[in-house]
């Protein structure tokens, strides 16, 4: 799913005669200083009526709650507890192996839209248009303030799934507290405003879309997501921020045979509730190839294990076989991992094509840089460690790890003879590689310090000032980092 705006510095959620606490199995999200309305629910007459559909406006999130829920929606469906006039968001109910396990939410399908709003005049309109006011602005509108709220909806996500069935979540006990699922959220702003006086009336419109209520006096802002003036522009930058949830009952009961949901719905039902084990393990077998690339051996580990209790046979042994031995050498299992890759690299090569010597290669290459080990008898074993720590930080964005490679390299340096020139370049080419890492990752300032420092250790035999020169005249022209 696209990603969504989380660059907010006050989100939450507004419900509709409801109030909200995260729930994060041992660590909560809603506690703290960043409490989301455990303290505002209405009376409960406000929830009864029947309905079994709710779209409760998202105003109140603080940005750690919104980044909190937006993460979740990226990769899985989101679960909840509604009961009680409250809201409960189970953001471990999921599986960590298979993403979307349980359903996922479709790419953001955007619209026109326009500024729409109303206007809270008393407490009775309060709990009747807005019930989130009856503990959190009720003042306002006691000291004869009338609440305005405007909002754009610029597009709506809706989830895979038209239908979640219990039996389905019956196997997680995070997910036991579940009565309902988020089904979709409208992206958008929105703004709430006190207008200080008695004749507050919503101005609706484009041309008042970042201005407050009519008023006879000054108003305030009291909430804010995103901005309603970034609604009318192209590229609605700051119009794209969930401001309403849509909730939607758990199913009771089993879900539909593949056969039988197609029937009633049509082929493109088909995979709506494919959850073979076999569809299972082959997720639990792609997740775990995440996880190993990611450095997370004890997962990846996991996830195979958990693949084998699914579906084990020859093939799917043989196709998660090279991964688990790397995974072997990340946790530090290294002897177990390369003799695993030593047999994998003999089963898929039965016509005897490949030496002894060359599978040797092939499995010290791995083993430098899955085993976490950074110690070795020679310079090629620790420089090919720390070639391939800066590779992997720059496929993943991690200028941390490549200003740590540098540091580790000049440490290294120390220990290489001064009359090993060869050595000493090599070594000296990882702060290189370090900064090149970094310019390439836009971190420019600390990019050109790397920089000036490996010609400050590789051209010894240049004044000062030339060398400095000849630095700041070569990266100039580094990729990205070219002028600067």
């Amino acid at each position: 799913m696209t990603r969504l705006s989380s660059a907010l510095s006050v989100v939450c959620l507004l419900l509709a005669g409801c109030r909200a606490v995260a729930n994060y199995d041992s660590k909560p999200a809603g506690a703290g200083p960043n409490k989301m309305l455990d303290s505002t629910a209405v009376g409960k007459h406000r929830c009864e009526g029947g309905a079994t559909t709710y779209s409760p406006f998202v105003v109140e999130w603080d940005a750690t709650d919104l980044a909190s829920f937006e993460a979740k929606a990226a990769r899985d469906l989101v679960f909840v507890r509604y009961a009680d006039c409250g809201i409960e968001m189970l953001y471990g109910c999921s599986d960590a192996g298979i993403p979307g396990r349980y359903g996922r939410y479709n790419e953001p399908h955007f619209t026109s839209g326009t500024v729409e709003g109303f206007t809270m005049k008393n407490e009775d309109e309060l709990v009747a248009k807005l019930p989130l006011g009856a503990a959190a602005f009720s003042t306002a509108v006691k000291l004869g303030e009338t609440l305005v709220l405007k909002y754009f909806v610029s597009g709506s996500v809706q989830a895979t799934r038209d239908e979640v069935f219990r039996a389905h979540l019956a196997d997680n006990n995070r997910c036991s507290k579940a009565t309902h699922f988020v089904s979709g959220f409208n992206l958008g702003a929105f703004k709430l405003e006190a207008a200080k006086g008695q004749s507050g009336e919503v101005a609706v419109g484009f041309k008042n879309a970042g201005g407050a209520a009519k008023t006879s006096s000054d108003s305030e802002n009291l909430k804010q997501a995103g901005l309603l003036e970034s609604c009318e522009t192209q590229a609605q930058r700051q119009c794209r921020v969930p401001i309403r949830l849509i909730l939607q009952p758990l199913q009771e009961g089993e879900a539909p045979t593949v056969a039988a949901a197609n029937t009633s719905l049509g082929a493109s039902a088909t995979n709506t509730y494919e959850d073979t084990p076999q569809a299972r393990a082959y997720k639990l077998r792609t997740s775990a190839n995440e996880k190993e690339a990611a450095g997370d051996g004890a997962g990846c580990l996991s996830d195979i294990e958990r693949a084998r209790g699914l579906e084990n046979n020859d093939q799917t042994r043989r196709e998660s076989m090279l991964t688990e031995s790397y995974c072997m050498m990340r946790t530090g299992r290294c002897d177990e991992g390369k003799q695993l890759m030593r047999d994998y690299m003999k089963m898929i090569d039965p016509k005897r094509k490949t030496t002894d010597a060359q599978i040797e290669t092939s499995v010290k290459v791995a083993a430098d840089m899955k085993c976490p080990s950074r110690e070795g008898d020679s310079i090629e074993t620790k420089m090919t460690y720390l070639y391939t720590q800066v590779a992997n930080a720059q496929e993943k964005g991690d200028p941390s790890t490549c200003a740590a490679v540098a540091k580790d390299a000049e440490a290294l340096l120390k220990k290489v003879d001064k009359k090993a020139t060869n050595d000493r370049n090599r070594v000296t080419g990882a702060i290189m590689m370090a900064s090149n890492c970094l310019a390439t990752l836009e971190r420019c300032v600390d990019a050109k310090k790397l920089w000036l420092r490996y010609y400050d250790l590789t051209f010894t035999d240049m004044k000062p000032a030339e060398r400095k020169s000849t630095a700041e005249m070569t990266f100039a022209n580094v990729p990205g980092c070219k002028g600067k």
